[in-house]
Parts: structure tokens; sequence; C-alpha cells
């Protein structure tokens, strides 16, 4: 089971179990293992019939170094000089040091280079070649390294400091000189092997009279050859999502024939797996899991997941991190609006609905990032703090503790500190109770500002900025699972998993892609030096063997051991068995059938078919006023009679997103008010004719800086010099290009512009405003609206109109007897010009009568098509108004992919589902 070159006797597992009773200290490879045999022990006591025992000396080899040298740290009668360094203090000087170094101040990812050059130290002392290293033949990479080492060492020397990598060389050392309690028995649990750094330190411990001994949790004759109902086997399943349902579906089959079994689940690639397993593996345990309702107690899994996440991915830590990052610059909104959402500051339960409002409102101001005093003001300007006066006291406090300290430099100690201070200020971690996954959390975060505040030990001052900046890597860094209570069922890494027996044991994934385990070299060490030392993972063919040696020890493991592979990848490609597993008998699996929780209450009662596309409609009291939304609640009933009903009658709206300079809307507001203004002035054709050059570039920049005057003054910001001009400049250019399209017109004047009318149609009142009406020579009139983007003529032809607007104006303002056509102005750069429907041809440049139109050639008069629109309109109101809510896009799918409401209505789900219909039908074809 191990390279056996030192003399240590060899015990079985039973015998480790009554040597424990007997006051033997046991050490395991990792923590997995030590939990494991500890829950071994009291399980064997309590079969026992014991009421009590003494808690059995079980812990992992690093945790028993750091004991010993903490006992000899506190004893009164031992006086050691060297202060141990936690691994966040050896990283944090490594990360000093190559820093400091002409090589890495060039490298952009400090702390993750520092990460390398530390396990690379811990790498030479374990295996003791350091010598040989130094005076190896080294590339750039290496010797850079050296150069770091060297530094490193004199840095601890000097400050009398050691670390992990030295710590059981200090052991060996002083073991037999310091008074501290001496071992009696030491048992190596489960080691596949021994670095000769450990070696030496056992010789040390069984030449001071202590009895050295390994055992091991797994041996050949474990499992009772003669027993028949032993099941080993291989089988393949299409896809991963398959195979972890299957596992799942089998882990909760053993489960309910015996709740007292234990099974393992062995992901080779876990991290990647994750989301996967715990989303299907929960849906099997507890298919009705999904129908709890928000805020509802979670039930007790039968599974652990071993794999923690990243410390900073958990919700409670991560609305602290935003908070400090609103201390330091611009942060992106969307960060801003998570804190707003957070359940983790002061006022979250009782001004929650409010704060969800606000964060609505804010995004019509805010930029895609913010400030702390931006977010402050802007919150002043929408309500001045009324609606969350909770929120507000908060940020303002926040503000003056970030004056009041100064945040420049200074230690870690006085930051951690002020951490804790500030984070009360803001309510952290909420008002309401924690559930037990917070409350650890919480914990943990305690735990580790207090690590934080230990790095003074190696760096004694520091910036502000750099200090969060190695906290928020702290918590990436620092994977954390929260405790849960014992359960049946573990979902174990390859490693974590190692040496560990089961009744019942599943390793998945084992495709040729993902088995064996590939090497993992250090950078800074020559690879031969690597090679020449027992570690597993120092070259393909060592990674190579040591995946064999699990893989066989896999089958010693349980009584039943299935062993799978998905046999596709994610994107198709086909997947082979590893070739581990070829001498594997491919077997079949009996599962029960198993049906998902909306198939089983599909399966239990008879289902209805009820359609019901009618709301109520609209009541009488409504009618009699105006409809908020003007003429786009015709414009949405005519696209989808469910997006009218959804936008105009529930009231929802899209949240807008944050952004820079000006979107497409307000382009177009922009682009309006400054054709207002500049109408306001000329008024007629003839001023514009008659009006000289230098008057005009007045009249043009006047109405741009008046319209961006407006808008930036309605986004409450300030628009920063250089895009005000730039815009100005462009905004001038598109009005001055303009007029050259009206210079090709006929006289006229410009009767109304932003005209306010109440109008109505069938039995609905709406508020609309006329961009303007144009009087011409002949008396007649044409209303014009004004677009930024591309028309056609089709948007106004058809019973249901995609623009509306002009021929409801037309028709429901009593426009229609004097009128003579309706037209859009294409008002964008490259496509300017006129498009739309005229009694007579040559009223507007380009533009064609009705007549002439494909569209309209069904029309015997001007006055049958006025008739038409009439009538069309008339329907659209009043299907709005009686509560059809059908599900009726117009051009389906295009009209659906470019809703708002995808949300509320899911029809646009089944794009998806007719593309795959479609392409899995081309691919049978």
């Amino acid at each position: 089971m191990t390279d056996r070159f030192f003399k240590f006797s060899e015990i079985p597992i039973d015998e480790v179990l009554s040597r424990l009773r007997a006051g033997a200290t046991v050490v395991t490879p990792n923590r997995r293992l030590a939990l494991t045999l500890t829950k071994k022990f009291n399980r064997n006591n309590a079969c026992s019939a014991k009421l009590a025992w003494k808690t059995a000396d079980i812990l992992p080899f690093s945790a028993f170094l750091e004991r010993i040298y903490s006992d000899a740290f506190y004893s009164s009668q031992t006086q050691v000089a060297s202060q141990l360094l936690s691994d966040l203090q050896e990283r944090l000087l490594w990360e000093s040091i190559i820093c400091s170094s002409d090589v890495g101040y060039g490298l952009l990812q400090h702390f993750q280079t520092a990460k390398l050059a530390q396990e690379a130290w811990q790498f030479l002392h374990a295996w003791k070649i350091s010598q040989v290293f130094a005076s190896y033949p080294l590339g750039d990479d290496a010797s850079t390294f050296l150069a770091w080492a060297r530094l490193y060492e004199k840095t601890t020397c000097n400050h009398l400091q050691i670390d992990q990598a030295r710590l059981c060389d200090w052991v060996s050392e002083n073991y037999q000189n310091i008074s501290i309690k001496k071992i009696a028995s030491l048992i190596c649990y489960g080691f596949d092997f021994f670095t000769p750094q450990q070696i030496q330190l056992l010789e040390k411990l069984q030449n001071s009279d202590c009895e050295v001994t390994v055992a091991y949790s797994i041996s050949s004759h474990q499992f009772d050859a003669n027993r028949h109902f032993k099941k080993i086997g291989k089988v393949g399943f299409l896809t991963s999502n398959d195979e972890i349902k299957q596992a799942a579906i089998w882990a909760r089959t053993r489960l309910e024939e015996n709740p007292q079994t234990s099974i393992g689940i062995v992901v080779p690639d876990l991290a990647n797996y994750r989301s996967a397993i715990l989303r299907i593996f929960n849906s099997v345990m507890y298919p009705d899991a999904h129908s709890l309702l928000p805020g509802a107690d979670r039930r007790a899994v039968p599974f652990n997941l071993s794999l923690g996440l990243s410390l900073s991915s958990y919700p409670l830590i991560d609305a602290a991190l935003i908070c400090l990052d609103l201390l330091q610059a611009a942060v992106p909104f969307n960060r801003v609006s998570q804190l707003l959402h957070s359940p983790f500051i002061a006022g979250s339960e009782s001004e929650k609905m409010p704060r969800a409002l606000l964060d609505a409102k804010l995004r019509r101001f805010s930029e895609p990032t913010i400030t702390l005093d931006r977010f402050i003001a802007l919150i002043r300007y929408i309500d001045d703090g009324v609606s969350c006066p909770l929120l507000f006291q908060c940020l303002n406090k926040l503000a003056a503790f970030c004056k009041a300290k100064q945040l420049n430099s200074g230690s870690y100690v006085i930051y951690s500190e002020m951490i804790t201070e500030l984070l009360q200020l803001l309510g952290f971690p909420g008002e309401r109770r924690l559930n037990s996954d917070e409350y650890q959390t919480y914990q943990k975060w305690q735990s580790l500002l207090i690590d934080f505040a230990s790095l003074d030990r190696v760096k004694s001052e520091v910036c502000f900025n750099k200090a969060i900046s190695h906290l928020k890597q702290i918590t990436h860094d620092t994977l954390f699972q929260p405790e849960s209570p014992s359960v049946p069922i573990q979902i174990l890494g390859v490693l974590e998993a190692n040496l560990i027996t089961f009744d019942h044991l599943w390793v998945m994934g084992l495709s040729d892609e993902q088995w064996p385990l590939n090497a993992d070299p250090n950078p800074f060490i020559p690879l031969e030096l690597q090679t020449k030392t027992a570690f597993p993972f120092g070259s393909s063919s060592q990674a190579f063997a040591y995946s064999k040696k699990l893989t066989q020890r896999w089958l010693l493991s349980a009584n039943e051991v299935i062993l799978s592979y998905p046999e596709s990848s994610n994107d198709g490609h086909v997947l082979l068995p590893s070739p581990l597993i070829h001498t594997v008998a491919k077997i079949s699996i009996e599962q029960p059938s198993w049906k998902s929780y909306d198939e089983r209450i599909t399966q239990s009662c008879t289902l209805e078919t009820i359609e019901d596309h009618q709301t109520f409609p609209l009541p009488l009291e409504i009618l009699k006023q105006p409809v908020t939304g003007g003429t786009a609640v015709i414009k949405d009933y005519a696209a989808c009679a469910i997006r009218a009903l959804i936008k105009h009658r529930l009231k929802v709206k899209r949240l807008e997103i944050p952004h820079n300079g000006l979107n497409v809307m307000e382009r177009g507001i922009l682009m309006h008010d400054a054709l207002a203004y500049l109408w306001k002035q000329l008024a007629s054709k003839t001023e514009l004719d008659t009006l000289n050059d230098v008057d005009l570039e007045e009249v043009l920049a006047s109405s741009a800086n008046n319209a961006l005057s407006n808008l930036q003054s309605d986004k409450h910001t300030r628009f920063s010099p250089g895009f005000y001009e730039i815009e100005l400049r462009r905004l001038t250019n598109v009005l001055s290009n303009w007029l050259d399209i009206e210079r090709k017109r006929s006289g006229f004047t410009v009767a109304a512009i932003e005209q306010k009318e109440l109008i109505q149609v069938g039995n609905l009142i709406l508020n609309v405003r006329i961009d303007r009406i144009d009087v011409l020579e002949n008396g007649q009139s044409i209303i014009i609206d004004y677009k930024t983007n591309r028309q056609s003529i089709q948007a106004l032809i058809g019973d249901y109109l995609d623009e509306p607007q002009l021929p409801l104006y037309l028709v429901m303002a009593n426009l229609h007897q004097q009128a003579s056509g309706i037209a859009f102005a294409i008002v964008k750069a490259g496509e300017f010009g006129f498009i739309g429907i005229l009694q007579d041809s040559d009223l507007l440049p380009d533009v064609k009568a009705y007549s002439q139109l494909t569209g309209c050639k069904h029309f015997g008069s001007w006055r049958e098509l006025i008739a038409t629109w009439q009538q069309q309109l008339i329907v659209l109101a009043e299907g709005f108004s009686s509560g059809d809510a059908r599900v009726n896009p117009k051009n389906y799918p295009v009209t659906c992919q470019q809703c708002d409401m995808q949300l509320i209505c899911r029809i646009s789900q089944r794009l998806n589902v007719d593309s795959f219909t479609q392409s899995k039908s081309e691919n049978d074809d």
C-alpha cells in the first residue's frame, strides 16, 4: 500500500481501535480521514454499550506537528525562540519578496505567484532536495525562485520565524530537548507514502522511546472473498447528467433498503460538477423541494458534498465585501444592487420593498459604476432618503466614517478593527436571525479577520486599498463548507475518498478524458528533480501509476462498487471508458422507476385543460379617465395582447441597465428636444431659406445646447466637458444635415410642436403628444413623427399596425379633415428622409401618394383609407379594454425575442424547444 523503505511495524485496522482506547495517538494524511476514523471509534464504543469514553487522539499530521510546537512554545520550561508563521503570513511574506524583485514587479498575479513559490518551498523541504536544487542547472523561472527563496530564508531567520515547510525539521531536531509530554505510541494511519522529512521525524520519535506503527484503512483481507453478494462492475451512461441522476437514484435506493448503511459517491472532477450534483441529488432525494415557498426552512438532506465553496461566494461575505468596495472607489452598479437586496445590513427586512423600488429608480440615473458619494447623492435626489431612512442613515454614517478615518496607510490590526467597526455601522449581519449555515459563515468571517490582523507579523504597514485587496484575495482562496450532521451519503473528491471504506461505493466520471489524473508539477522546480521523488503528480507516469493504485483500492473499498463513465461530453463528442477500468466487467444496473415531482402530480390526478385568455374588462370609472401609456397601449396590444396587459394594466416595467453616455432611448429624446427647439425658432420654410449661415449656426448650436442641458438635468448628472462637446458637435451636424432635407420641400409653416391632445379611441381615452404638424401653402397639413431608427411603410399598413401613432393622430385627433398625409421623419446619419402615406404625390420629397403604394392600391379613396384606419384602431382599443389576455404575438418568434416581458410571458422558451426539435429532426433525416 506504500513504499516501505523504512522499518516500522504494521498493525491491522482493528488493532488501531484497541490502541486508541489505551491512549495511543493516531496521525492521518488529511482531516477527512481523521474525522472518519474518529466517527468509527465513537461508533465502536457506542456499540459496546459504553456510556462514556475518553476522546480519541486522532489528528492530521500537520496538526500533530503544530500541537508539539504549541506545547513547547507555551511550556514554562522550554524557550522557543522561533515563531511559527501561519499559511497566510507565509504567503504575504512571499508576495512582498516577489513584488520587491525586478522580475516580480512586472507580474500581474502576485498573490498566485506567491502561492506557487510557497508550494515549491514546501516541496523542496518535504523531499529534502533543497541542497540539490541550489546546485542544479536551473532555467530562468527556477533561478528566479532560488533568489526569492534565499531572501525568504534570510528574512525569516532574521525575524526568528519558521514556517510549515520547516516545522517538521524543527520538531525532529528539538523533540528530545523540549519539555512536553512525550508520546508513547504513534500510529500512522492511511498514508500512501511518506516523505523523507516525515521519515526522519518518525525515526527520531522511535529513537525517543515512542512506538511507531503503520496501519491502513483498507487491506485485501478486509472483505471476505466468499461473500457472494459482493458486486463490482462498470456501466456507461449517455451524458454526465444521466450518470449523476442514476447515481442519485441508486444511492436513494440503497438508503431506503438500509437507513444505517454508508454510501460513497466519488467524483474525480468534483469542482466542475458540484452544481449539477447538488441540483440533481436534491431533486432525487426530495422531489418536492422546489415547491417550498421562499423563506421556508430547508430540509436536512441525507448527503454531504465535501468540496466547499470560495468564502467570497457566500452571500453574507459578499455583502461585507461590497461595503468595503464602496469605501475605495467606484463599484459596478450591479454590486450596489445586490447590497440593496441583501438581508445582511440594517433595515433589510423592514425596508425590503422600498429598497427594491429604490433599486429600480436608481437604474435610471446611475452610471455602470458608482461611488459611495454618488450613491448617497442619487438617493437624496430621488426622495431625500424618505423611502429607505435606515439605508440612507447607514450610508451617511459610512461616508462620515470614511472621511473621519482618512484611509491612507496603517497596520493590518488597525484595518481589522476598522472593518469590524464600519460593518457594525451598517448593521451587519442584518436584523433577522441567521440560520445555521449563515451563522457558521459569520463565525468564519470573524476568524478570518483575526488571521488578517495577524499579518502584522510579516508586514507592519500597508495602504488601505492594498490591505482590502489582500482580504478579498484571502476570502476568494479560502474554501469553506458549513458543518452538517452526520449523513449516510458522502460525495467526495478522489483524494478525499482515498482509503475510506463504505458499504456501497459509486465512482463516476471515469472517462478517458477524466481518468487517470493529470500530472501537476511545480513550475519553479526542474521536472527532473520532481520525477526523482515519490511525489504522485511529478510526471504523467507517476500520475498514471497513482491513479492505477487508487482504482485498485476502490475495488476493495466496499461490498458493492460501481464504476461509471459518460459516453458523450457536453459538446457532443464521444467518450470512452478510462483504460484503467477496461478489465472491470460491464454490468447493467436494475434501477427502480423514478419520476419527477411534476410527473407524480400529473399521474396522480386527471388534468383538466381550461383555455383562459380573458381577464376582467377595464371598469367604467377607469374608462372615464385617460389610460396611462398613451399610444404605446395600442402599439403593444397590436404586437401581442398579453404584452399590453402586463405593461399597461399590471404596470410591469423592465429594469433599466445603467450605462455610460447615452442609450438609444436617450438619444431619441435628445433628438426630439433639439428638433423642437429648432423649429420653435425657425417656424417656417421661409425663415429657414432666408437665414444666413452665421445665424443658422447659432440657432443650431442653441437648439442642441438646450436639448443637452435638459437631458443632463433629467438624468441628474453632469456630462464631462469632453463628452458634452462631442455630443454637441454630433447633434449640431445631424440637425444641419436634416435641414438639407427640409430645404427640398415646398413652402410650409410649422403649426404645432409637441402638441398635447386628449383623444378617444373606441372606449379608451389617451393622452398623446404630436411631434409636429406642418401646414402647406395650399392649406393642407401633414402630421410628422420623428424617428431616429429605420422605418418601413409596412408599419402603417395592415390589421395590426406596428406603428399606430400616426394613423391615431390623423383619425382620432380630428385632424383628418385638413390633413393630407402622415410621415415619419427619419433623422439618422446616412438615412435622412421621409417615409409616409400621402393623399397626393410631391407633398414631401421622394414620398409617393397612397394610390401608388402596393399595400394601399385596394383603397378607392383617401377617405376609405382613413375609415379603415379608424376601424382598425377601434378594434385594437376595444380589445385591450375588454380584458383580452391572449398570448398572440403578431410575428412569432421575432415579436417575442424583442419583448421586455419574457420573464412573465414564457412563450419565448418555446424558441429553444422548437429549434432543438427542428435540429433533431434534421439530424434524424
